[in-house]
């Protein structure tokens, strides 16, 4: 496949911020979510076989005044811990939803959005409901959703979890297992849950090109994948090297700062929308 690279990518991390206290982290994000210094970004996805854009992952940031960019690797298992990931999570469905009815009305037709989900959520509120609610007020295709779940998380109220999800692929929303490989879930869950699709964590394409235990993980998860019936995406690809060992292995869609950065609608719709 042959994909055209981004000359402004810079592949490097927002800048460092100063170490923050497990106290402070509960103050940034509860300021975080009065003075909307939460904002989202979306990073594009592309088909291997046809270098079509297909879609984008929607990803939470923030931007405290006092301590600066605040990794999400921080924020979210924090908000998870306390509880405060039930009003953010909240407040990055509405968002999310808002943005996918303007990716929409721009002729971006075809595509979807992956939203990432805590298994918190799932077990401490009705997600279902609160989804489904947005989705009939907005007006927005369920084809165009896709709901996505660590696949530690899977193994946290597992039969909840599998009722929740097949209540969304009923409405003809997808669910997908993100990072997989890099968790402990058995082969079975994926039976059990009915998983439209995988993601292969970029820990596995990092070293898909010089490590032959990686690239032997990722052409199995590719071909258990495609023998579940399953679509897979491969996360965090970063060189042609790795696009290309993806593509011959049979992996249907590419992500990573190789092909696109996550960044703000607004540039997204200048660059992909079409009205």
């Amino acid at each position: 496949m042959t994909m055209q690279t981004s000359h402004e990518v810079a592949i490097k991390k927002p800048p460092t911020t100063p170490s923050t206290s497990l106290e402070n982290l509960t103050n940034i994000i509860d300021d975080a979510l009065k003075n909307q210094h939460f904002s989202m970004v979306y990073q594009p996805l592309f088909s291997m076989q046809s270098s079509k854009l297909t879609g984008f992952e929607a990803l939470v940031r923030c931007q405290s005044p006092q301590f600066g960019f605040i990794s999400p690797d921080k924020f979210i298992p924090h908000a998870e811990r306390n509880g405060q990931i039930i009003e953010l999570g909240d407040w990055i469905f509405k968002q999310v939803l808002l943005d996918l009815k303007r990716y929409l009305q721009y002729g971006l037709k075809d595509i979807t959005v992956s939203i990432n989900v805590s298994a918190v959520q799932i077990a401490e509120t009705n997600v279902f409901e609160q989804i489904m609610s947005l989705v009939d007020k907005l007006e927005i295709p369920t084809r165009c959703i896709k709901l996505e779940l660590t696949e530690t998380a899977l193994i946290k109220n597992p039969q909840i979890i599998a009722k929740v999800f097949n209540a969304f692929q009923q409405e003809g929303i997808q669910v997908w297992v993100d990072d997989f490989g890099t968790g402990f879930a058995s082969l079975s869950l994926l039976r059990e849950f009915k998983i439209n699709g995988l993601k292969i964590d970029k820990s596995f394409v990092d070293g898909i090109a010089t490590c032959n235990e990686d690239f032997t993980l990722c052409s199995a998860i590719i071909a258990m994948a495609q023998r579940l019936g399953m679509h897979i995406v491969a996360e965090g690809i970063e060189n042609e090297i790795q696009l290309q060992i993806l593509n011959q292995l049979g992996c249907d869609t590419a992500q990573g700062y190789l092909l696109g950065r996550p960044v703000s609608i607004d540039e997204n719709l200048s660059r992909w929308g079409h009205s």
